[in-house]
Formats: structure tokens, C-alpha cells, sequence
């Protein structure tokens, strides 16, 4: 029996029990590197396009041959062959993907056992195009095997995978994994051949099968790529050679992706000194990430040879796309430059070519003051250094850097100073510092160093006088704000003496040597007063207010002296307090954490990072019930006191006008009650006035009936008088009419 050298990735083997039954093969599932497609396709002008000669076709043919027991079996073909009507196909002859993709393909192979004894073929899938020796990469995953007895996954006999990964050496170490589980991760390496093998031990006559998918994935160049599929036969153990049928025939079309830069994915990083070649503080792991400056001040450079610039710029092109292989462009670019600053590109040196002799690689607009360089196309997905130089003028610069397509990358700001004229005091952290003690204290304040145009200065060693050597030593200050990126300003650290004593003073002289002096004798200046102080012992607790609403905002705050009665020493803990009620804000409950005591005070309010501004009063609030309530805390004592403040929750406005609306209310039901009663006194004198009413009405409607009858008498008397005087007139009528007779 013969081994195989060929280094096979998976294994099946199927086979059969005594009972002579045949299990099917249990899916499994191996990992997948596929890729996500491209966004866009557009062509790459620059994309190169290697096509495999047929001799190096053959070449790989023949190692993979070898590596199956000897490309001289080829034609050994045994008559007694127990490996019959055997196939193998493929779903999709072709495919086509974009550059960042990867493709798939399905692989259907059987074979029918004519014998009883051990057979075996492996299937092994080779890429022998492409357009470049190590631009493919194909992987083969089993997904299922059956035999013609039995497909289901209660059979007896269900088969055991193994996979077979490459090593980091390119040897091979199996593993078996039990039926049922999974295969395990591949150590996947990029290799242009995969395989697996399917071994069958039992009854003759049976057809044995697979399913195996096959990627091909990380295309890094456009163009053709085809996969052959070939097999090798073993026939109770014994190789026959690489058969060339079956076979199968996969080409897999890439297309490029965009070579044109954008914004999304790009970067313009900004380096202090050389990072030509992307060596030590200039890659994108030493100091700042990728896209984040590292530096934007630097002094002026009045040399002519000098061979280090002031700043470096880190430009890398990106597409925009999603693509997995990282979004690939590669466009020329130019860089503009505004203001004192020259630039060249690589490692070319200005030196003693600055100025008008620059022209041949820094191209100076003389309508503008614009300076330009144009960059040569850069490799994909790779950085490019522009080094940026001082024109020996103190100033600004601005840094514009543009594709050729007309993506604008970036836009950077770069400062030249020159030499320093002042000092200043700019950041005051601690007055007070601790006596008794060789312990330098760090930060204890900010000077800030400036040139003549109020640029802040780098590269300086400020040094520290005391007044007072039995206090303060010294000290010094450094410009390093963070992964050495300096900015002009210089925290500073004194040294106190162990023998000093609380209530010390000391006036602190920080200088450099004035450049204008070329003497050394001159120095320029600024000084700090410090007083020596110890630690906490004894403090009192007051709050900002005798009275709070209910769940008011208040402050409590704790005035300490130490034990010489002296301001103690700042950035001391502050106490932890107690309330004999609850309180609310963040520290609700009964404790209270005091901040960090400065100038010998610590309260209850929020610190900014310059500690002595308080960036939040509203931390603490009163207790929401009225009433009195109490603040406690033990000092700093060898026998620790209790010290204690109280103060008092009354009613609020709303309470008080609920009160008064009470009062009112009462006043309202009394008033009600008094008109209540007068209402009665009136509805007596109301019914009084009823029967008087009806008395008097009874009276009138006597009186009335009276007079309707004397009326009547009236009117009867005036009817017979009126007839007496019609009578009378008619007799004095006739005796005139006699007399005229």
C-alpha cells in the first residue's frame, strides 16, 4: 500500500459494518471566506494583466501530480479496477465577479465500488490561470456525502470526517472529528490547490457521492482565472494516477474596482519630523493613529543644509467603496501649499536648494505665493510621504492635497515659530504644595513660551528658581502634552525640601535664556508664589443657604486648616459626609463625596480638568421633606471630632400659596355663613311684609268694590241729570220760539 505525498484538505470515509449497511455522510459545514462585493465597477488603468504561460500551466500540473504518488501512473490504469462509472461535474462552468468579491461553485461527484475491499478518490481542484503567480486563492468545503443504500442520519455506519489543514510549514496534521460534528477551522493560507478525499470500505456494488463547494476568493488583480478539477483513483489502497477524466472547468471572471480616490476612507496624516518610508515615529503605529495629527507646531529652520523637515505628510488613497480589500486607489495627487512652508516628496531634501533654486521640485506660483508638487501614481492601498520644510520664515502654512481626479483629501495647517521672546503663567494647579517631604510635585502649573508674532514655542528647557531654598529646591518644566506631541506649553514641577515646615513661602522664577542675547548673560521670565502647607486636620462644614425649598440645589462646602492652622496642601482627598436625611442630585442618599480640597476648600460641586473651575453648582439638593437636617463628618484629627452644619427645608411657594388659599377660603365660609344668616332675617321680615300685603289687599279690594258702586250711583245720577237737562232745554227751545211769535 502506498501513501500520498499530495496534501489533501478534507477526508471522508465511508464505510461499511458487518451488517454490510451503508451510511450517508452527515453535512458539515467548513468556514467560508467570502467577500463582499464591490460597490462599483470601473476600470483601472493602471491594473496589470499576467496570464499564465503553459508552461508554468504544466508545471503546476506536474507538482500536483507528483504529489499524488507520481505523474508517471498517469496512464497505469489497473485492469482489475474497482472504481466504475465515476463523474464529476460542476453547476456553473463560468462566473463573473467584481475585484473584492468571491466566487462559489458547487462540485457533484459519485463513483460506484466494484469490489469489497478499500477504495478511494480524491478530488482535487487546481487554479492553472491567472493573470498573476499568487492572485488566487480557492478553497473546497465538503457539504454532503451519500452512498446508494442509505442517506439518512440514523444509519449505523455514518461516516467520519477529517480534515487535513496546512500547516504553517506546508505540511499536513489530521484530525478526526466524530460524526455529527463540525469540521474545524482551516488554517487557511494563500495556495492556488485544495483537495478531499472520499475513502469507501464495504459492500461492492454501491454508489458513492459528494457535494463540496469551492471559493475562490481574494482576487488581489483583475482578470481571467481558471480552476481545474481533476481526480486521483485508489483501488484497494493502491494509487492509479491523476485521471484526466472525469474533470471539470471553472473560469471566474474579475473585473477591476475604481482606481479614483475619495474622501470617505482617505487620509491625510500629519507627522512631526521624517517619515520618509514610513519608518519609526512615522508610521501610522508610533505616536497618533491614522487620520489623527500628531503635530502642527514647529520651529523654523534658517539652514540651508539642513536634511529633516519640520513635518511630514502621510497621504493614503482610498476609493469609497465597501470593498473587503480595502478600497483600493491610486491616483498622482498634488500638494499646495499657502503660506512659509516648502514641500518635496519622498526623501528628497530642500537643503540647499531652498528658495528660487526649488523651482525644479517645488513649483512656486509667483501670481499667488501658491507652491505645488505633483506626486507620482503611488501603489495601491499604500502610503506616500510629502515632507514639508520651513522657508526659514516664522509663519503659517496651509496644506492643501488633491487627486488628479480633483478630490480634495485633506487640508492641513502647519505653524513655523520663531525664537522665543516671553513667558507667561497660563495655568495655576497648585498653590500650596506639601512641606515635610522630598516629593516633587507634579503640574503644579502651565507656563506658556511664545515668539514675537504670539506663536507658541517648542523645544525649550525652562528651569526653576526658588527664593526660598529651605522650601522649594527647584524644579522644571517639560513640553510633552501626550505621545511626545509638544505645543508650547510647559507643565511644571517643584521640589519641595523634607525639612520644610507649613507656612512657608517661596516666589518661584522660571526662565530661558533670552536668544536675542548671544551673550547668554539675559534671560526672560515669569515667576509663581507658593506657600507650604500640611495635611487636613481639622475643617468646618457650611452650606451656601439657612433655608432650602424642598429638593432645592445646595452646596456644602468643608474650609480646612492643617495642624499648624495653615492652609493645607492642594489635591488632598476631600471628606466624606453624612446626612441625617435623605438628599438628592448624584449623591442621593445619606453620603456625600466632597471633591479634591484647593486653597484648603472642598465642596460638594464638580471640578473641571483646571480644578480650580467648577463646571457644575447642581450635584447636591436639599432634602425633600421640610424640616431641619443636619450634614456630618469626622476631621483629619489623630482622635478624629465629629464637625456638623444644619439647615432647614421650609415651605416652598407652592405650600405658602395653598396656605393662603386656605386662609381665604375659611374667611369665604364665614362670610358665606354670616350673609346665611341675614338671608334669614330677611325671609322673616318678608313673610311679615306677605301678610301685611294680603291685609292691605284684602282693604283694597273693599275699597275698590265701594267705589265701582258709587261710580255706578255716579253714572246713573249723571244719565237722569243729563236727560232733566235735554228736557229742560227742549222746554226753554219752545218758549223762545212762543216769545218770537
Amino acid at each position: 500500500m502506498t501513501s500520498s505525498r499530495f496534501s489533501f484538505l478534507r477526508r471522508v470515509r465511508i464505510h461499511d459494518g458487518e451488517c454490510g449497511a451503508v451510511a450517508r455522510a452527515l453535512h458539515h459545514v467548513a468556514k467560508r471566506f467570502s467577500l463582499p462585493a464591490a460597490d462599483e465597477k470601473v476600470s483601472c488603468a493602471t491594473q496589470e494583466r499576467k496570464v499564465m504561460s503553459n508552461k508554468t500551466f504544466f508545471k503546476r500540473i506536474a507538482v500536483a501530480a507528483i504529489a499524488a504518488l507520481g505523474f508517471g501512473m498517469l496512464s497505469v490504469i489497473p485492469a482489475q479496477a474497482t472504481v466504475t462509472s465515476h463523474t464529476l461535474t460542476i453547476d456553473s462552468a463560468t462566473d463573473s465577479i467584481d475585484l473584492g468579491e468571491s466566487a462559489t461553485a458547487v462540485l457533484t461527484h459519485s463513483w460506484v465500488n466494484l469490489g469489497s475491499a478499500m477504495d478511494s478518490v480524491t478530488v482535487i481542484g487546481l487554479v492553472t490561470s491567472s493573470n498573476a503567480s499568487s492572485a488566487g486563492t480557492i478553497m473546497i468545503s465538503i457539504t454532503d456525502s451519500y452512498t446508494s443504500i442509505a442517506n439518512d442520519a440514523t444509519s449505523a455506519n455514518s461516516p467520519a470526517y477529517y480534515q487535513l489543514p496546512f500547516t504553517t510549514n506546508g505540511g499536513e496534521s489530521a484530525t478526526l472529528v466524530a460524526s455529527g460534528g463540525n469540521l474545524a477551522s482551516d488554517n487557511v493560507t494563500e495556495r492556488l490547490s485544495d483537495s478531499y478525499t472520499v475513502t469507501y470500505s464495504g459492500s461492492a456494488n454501491r454508489t458513492v457521492g459528494t457535494q463540496a463547494t469551492v471559493t475562490l476568493y481574494n482576487p488581489t488583480k483583475a482578470g481571467t482565472y481558471t480552476v481545474s478539477f481533476f481526480t486521483l483513483v485508489h483501488n484497494d489502497g493502491v494509487a492509479t494516477g491523476v485521471s484526466a477524466t472525469p474533470s471539470a472547468t471553472w473560469t471566474v471572471t474579475v473585473t477591476g474596482t475604481t482606481a479614483t480616490s475619495a474622501t470617505s476612507g482617505s487620509s491625510v496624516t500629519l507627522r512631526n519630523g521624517d517619515a520618509s518610508g514610513l519608518g519609526g515615529s512615522g508610521t501610522f503605529f508610533g505616536g497618533t493613529a491614522e487620520g489623527t495629527d500628531s503635530q502642527t507646531l514647529a520651529a523654523r529652520s534658517t539652514s540651508t543644509t539642513t536634511t529633516t523637515p519640520g513635518y511630514s505628510l502621510v497621504v493614503k488613497q482610498k476609493d469609497g467603496l465597501t470593498s473587503a480589500l480595502g478600497n483600493l486607489a491610486q491616483e498622482s495627487y498634488t500638494v499646495q501649499v499657502s503660506g512659509e512652508a516648502w514641500v518635496t516628496a519622498g526623501t528628497e531634501n530642500v537643503g540647499a536648494t531652498k528658495g528660487a533654486a526649488a523651482a525644479a521640485t517645488v513649483r512656486p506660483t509667483s501670481a499667488t505665493g501658491v507652491k505645488w508638487l505633483q506626486m507620482a501614481t503611488p501603489v495601491a492601498d499604500s502610503a506616500t510621504v510629502v515632507r514639508v520644510w520651513s522657508t526659514g520664515t516664522a509663519g503659517e502654512a496651509t496644506l492643501t492635497v488633491t487627486s488628479a481626479s480633483g478630490v480634495v483629501l485633506g487640508t492641513k495647517t502647519v505653524t513655523f515659530h520663531g525664537p522665543v521672546t516671553n513667558l507667561a503663567v497660563t495655568t495655576t494647579t497648585k498653590k500650596v504644595i506639601q512641606a515635610g517631604t522630598a516629593t516633587a510635585s507634579s503640574a503644579a502649573f502651565s507656563v506658556t513660551a511664545t515668539d514675537a508674532g504670539g506663536r507658541k514655542v517648542t523645544g525649550l528647557s525652562p528651569a526653576i528658581i526658588s527664593s526660598n531654598n529651605q522650601a522649594i529646591s527647584g524644579g522644571s518644566c517639560t513640553d510633552a502634552s501626550s505621545s511626545s506631541v509638544t505645543d508650547g506649553v510647559y507643565s511644571c514641577t517643584v521640589n519641595p525640601v523634607v525639612t520644610s515646615t507649613s507656612g512657608m513661602k517661596s516666589t518661584l522664577t522660571v526662565r530661558v535664556a533670552d536668544p536675542a542675547d548671544t551673550t547668554g548673560a539675559t534671560y526672560l521670565t515669569t515667576t509663581y508664589d507658593v506657600t507650604m502647607g500640611g495635611a487636613v486636620s481639622t475643617f468646618v462644614l457650611t452650606t451656601d443657604k439657612a433655608t432650602y425649598n424642598p429638593g432645592e440645589a445646595m452646596v456644602v462646602t468643608a474650609t480646612a486648616k492643617d495642624a499648624s492652622g495653615n492652609t493645607p496642601y492642594d489635591g488632598q482627598a476631600g471628606p466624606t459626609l453624612r446626612s441625617n436625611k435623605a438628599l438628592g442630585g448624584t449623591a442621593a442618599g445619606t453620603t456625600i463625596t466632597m471633591n479634591v480640597y484647593y486653597d484648603g476648600v472642598s465642596t460638594s460641586q464638580t471640578r473641571s480638568s483646571a480644578v480650580r473651575t467648577m463646571t457644575n453648582d447642581a450635584t447636591l439638593f436639599a432634602p425633600s421633606a421640610s424640616g431641619t437636617f443636619s450634614v456630618s463628618g469626622l476631621d483629619g484629627q489623630t482622635t478624629p471630632a465629629s464637625v456638623s452644619v444644619t439647615a432647614t427645608v421650609g415651605d416652598d411657594a407652592a405650600t405658602a400659596a395653598a396656605s393662603a388659599a386656605t386662609d381665604a377660603a375659611l374667611e369665604a365660609i364665614d362670610a358665606a355663613n354670616a350673609a346665611t344668616d341675614a338671608a334669614n332675617l330677611a325671609a322673616e321680615a318678608a313673610d311679615a311684609a306677605t301678610v301685611a300685603a294680603e291685609e292691605a289687599r284684602d282693604a283694597a279690594d273693599a275699597a275698590t268694590a265701594a267705589v265701582e258702586a258709587l261710580a255706578t250711583e255716579v253714572a246713573t245720577l249723571m244719565a237722569a241729570l243729563k236727560a232733566q237737562i235735554t228736557t229742560l232745554a227742549n222746554t226753554v227751545a219752545k218758549i223762545a220760539k212762543k216769545v218770537k211769535a
